[in-house]
C-alpha cells in the first residue's frame, strides 16, 4: 500500500528569508526579498519500523538547506542565455544585469547553479540537492519538494525514485 508523509514548512518552521531579482521580469528584476518556506511530500511503503522515513532526520536536512539560504542574496549562475556578469573579490560581489550594477558583501551572497531564482527553479534545485545529500532507503518511491515565497504561492518539483 502506498503511503505519503508531508511536512508543511510554515508549521514546522522550515523557512528562510532571502533577496533576489528575476532577470527577465519588468517589476521583479528589481532587488527584492521574500519569506520562503520549504514543503516536502515523500511517497513509498512502510519500512520495518512502520514508518516511511524518520521525521527528525528529514527535517534536520531541510532546516540545513533553509539555514544555508537564510538572509542571503541569491544569485543564479547557470544563466548562459541572459546578459549577466559577476565579479567577485574577498570583500565584494559585483553583479551587472540589464543595465544595473549591484554590489554586495561577499559573505552575503549565495550562488545557485540555476538559470534564475524563481521558486520553480529553486524547488527543483533543492529537490535534487536533497536527493544527492540525503540517504533515502529503497521504500521511497517519489519525492516532491515545494517552496513558497509567501503564504499561498509557491512551486513544486517532483522526482520518481527507485521502485520496489
Amino acid at each position: 500500500m502506498e503511503r505519503r508523509l508531508e511536512l508543511d514548512g510554515w508549521k514546522t518552521g522550515i523557512k528562510f528569508s532571502a533577496c533576489h531579482m528575476l532577470l527577465r521580469h519588468d517589476k521583479c528584476s528589481r532587488l527584492h526579498g521574500h519569506s520562503y518556506c520549504i514543503h516536502l511530500r515523500i511517497h513509498g511503503s512502510m519500512n520495518r519500523d512502520n514508518m516511511l522515513i524518520d521525521f527528525g532526520e528529514i527535517k534536520k536536512a531541510l532546516r540545513h538547506f533553509a539555514d544555508d539560504l537564510d538572509h542571503m542574496t541569491l544569485i543564479p549562475t547557470d544563466n548562459k542565455d541572459i546578459s549577466i556578469s559577476i565579479d567577485e573579490n574577498d570583500v565584494t560581489v559585483s553583479v551587472n544585469m540589464a543595465g544595473k550594477r549591484y554590489m554586495f558583501p561577499t559573505s552575503d551572497v549565495k550562488y545557485l547553479p540555476i538559470p534564475t531564482t524563481t521558486v520553480e527553479e529553486m524547488s527543483k534545485y533543492l529537490l535534487f540537492r536533497l536527493i544527492d545529500e540525503f540517504e533515502f532507503k529503497d521504500n521511497i518511491t517519489k519525492i516532491e519538494l515545494g517552496i513558497d515565497e509567501g503564504l499561498g504561492q509557491g512551486a513544486w518539483a517532483s522526482q520518481e525514485m527507485r521502485s520496489e
